[in-house]
Formats: C-alpha cells, structure tokens, sequence
C-alpha cells in the first residue's frame, strides 16, 4: 500500500516527509497536480469504481502505476493549478490580425477565445482530478471537503463557535452601510479575505470612512474582526495529540515577520480538548489552529488550517510533528 504527496516533488516539506515515510519503509509517491497529464496520468472506471495513476518518472513512484485503491493514505500539502496557455505577444497579435483579417475574426476575440479554452482546460482537470480527491477508501489527510472549508474562514468560525471556542467579533461580507457601523462600534479593526491568503491589516479609521467602504466593498466583500491584544498561539492537531507553539511577533501578522520568534507552550486542558474537536468536526485528521491569546487568558479561535507548513517550526523547536504525521498516515484503522 502506497502513500500519495500532494505537492511539489522541489518542495522541502514533502521532500521531509518523503524522506520520513522511506525510513519507515513505507512506499510512496509523489503527484503534484501542475504537471498533471504531463509527468502523471489518471484512468478511472467508475463500473469498477476504482482507477490508475500512471507515472512517466521512475523519481516519482517505484511503479509505473498505482491503483486508487491500493493507496492507503494521501497528504494533502498543495493544489497546484495547471500551467495556463500563453496569451499572444504583441508580436503574435499582428500575426494574428492578419490571419483574421484573412479569416474574418477579430484579434481581440482570439486572445479571448485562448483565455475561455485555458479556463475551460483547468476546469476539466479539476474535475478528473476530483475522481481521485473524492476516493472515499483513502485516508485523505486531509480530504478536499477539509481544504474547501478552510477557504471560508467564517464555516469555520461557525462551526468552532458552535464547539464553545471564543470567535472575535466578525463582519464578513460587502453590505458598506453595516460595514460602517461595525468598524465605528469597535476601537480597533482588522480587515483580511474571506477566503484568506493575503495577511491581516489594521484597518485605518478617517473621517470619510463610509466613503473608502463604498469604494471597497463594490469591489469585493471583505471579512472585518475586532482586534484581539494578545499572544499567537499555533496548535498543531495531530489525531488526539496536541503541540502547541507561542509565536512572538511584533507585525500585525506574524506571517510578515521572518524573525518572528517560536517556543513551545503548553495550552490547557480545556483548549487542548477544544482543538481536537475542532479539527474532528472540520473534518480533520490533522491541522494548525491559529489562536489569539488575550491579556487575560482567554483563547480566541481564527482558523483551522487543513495544510500547514510545519517544517521550520518543527526544525525551531524540536517538536516532532513530522512522527506523528506519518503515523496518522500509516496507521491502520
């Protein structure tokens, strides 16, 4: 029984954990979905409701193909998209205006054809890709359901709060006039994506503030927080285990900040049982959980990451994440 790596063969995390899983004797591959239909294939028949994945690269598997259900277990570090088909140059676009002036279609209209076919092409390997991701017989850890929730921060808010965590007090959408009124009931706020992806920002109060949110919200609608003083706290979940780690940062986002500091910390019980419930309920077999410590100890829940990098915290503070990672996925239930 295999192990798939969801990511990139250059990237280190999946390279560690690559190197964990051979010291173990565990075979594995590596499929990342950039190059998928390039260096990777798949074959489903879903009369057998099983299929194939092929492999042109002796470097990324032992066999030159693995079956869905001989895959015990998937770790889902990164979904990579395909690489897009190249709009014309400005070179091209005279070549090309020619051949329409000759053809009867207009040049404009054929770098918008090549963006609708490139829009089209992701589309459909997103969907043979699900065939695989949507395997119930393979430990996915985690599961696409898993990662799709993290691309809505305010399910998982729900979801925790609904668990007892504390959720700081949150505005998520684009209606400017409710807006307004909840950035002016609050000292300070923070605004960051729905989806995530982008980091954290104060949000910087003026006079003409309903204004700026008109401007803002028409183009996108935006998650705003009450800013909570405090401390980062990370909890990585790992089945019923819990590591957590203080993150000492002066930016805003600790992500901003290559010298953030990171040391181990021990969270109480109550959080520590709190967290596995989360991680279960979203889901989960594994996650990092991002805490914001108050002044007077009480924890408030941000978000459930169902992919984080683990790697340099594990290298910072001697905890082994990587042992029981791979136990979680070798294990047998």
């Amino acid at each position: 029984m295999h192990v798939a790596l969801l990511g990139s063969e250059q990237d280190p995390q999946i390279q560690h954990v690559a190197t964990a899983l051979s010291q173990t004797a565990t075979p594995f591959y590596i499929a990342n979905t950039q190059q998928f239909g390039s260096a990777w294939s798949i074959s489903y028949d879903p009369d057998f409701d099983d299929g194939l994945i092929h492999f042109n690269s002796p470097s990324l598997c032992d066999q030159p193909r693995v079956t869905f259900s001989n895959t015990q277990a998937a770790y889902w570090h990164e979904y990579l998209p395909g690489i897009p088909l190249k709009v014309p140059s400005d070179n091209s676009k005279n070549d090309a205006s020619a051949d329409a002036q000759t053809q009867g279609d207009r040049p404009h209209n054929r770098e918008s054809n090549l963006l609708e076919a490139a829009g089209w092409i992701e589309q459909e390997r997103a969907s043979t890709l699900l065939c695989w991701f949507s395997y119930s017989d393979i430990k996915w850890v985690n599961s696409i359901d898993a990662v799709r929730s993290h691309q809505c921060k305010p399910y998982q808010s729900r979801i925790a709060g609904k668990l007892g965590a504390h959720i700081p007090y949150t505005f998520v959408g684009n209606a400017s006039e409710v807006a307004s009124q909840f950035c002016n009931n609050m000292r300070e706020v923070i605004y960051k994506p729905v989806r995530g992806g982008r980091t954290a920002q104060f949000v910087n109060k003026q006079p003409n503030m309903r204004l700026l949110l008109n401007t803002l919200l028409s183009e996108r609608p935006v998650t705003f927080q009450k800013y909570i003083a405090g401390e980062n706290v990370r909890s990585y979940v790992l089945g019923d285990d819990v590591l957590s780690v203080q993150i000492d940062s002066s930016e805003l986002d600790y992500r901003n900040d290559d010298n953030a500091g990171v040391s181990v910390t021990i969270i109480p019980n109550e959080v520590q049982r709190l967290a596995i419930k989360i991680c279960q309920a979203l889901g989960m077999h594994w996650c990092a959980i991002d805490w914001r410590k108050s002044a007077k100890g009480k924890y408030f829940f941000l978000e459930a990451n169902p992919s984080p990098y683990f790697l340099k915290v594990e290298n910072d503070t001697g905890l082994d994440i990587t042992e029981k990672l791979v136990a979680l996925m070798v294990k047998t239930s």
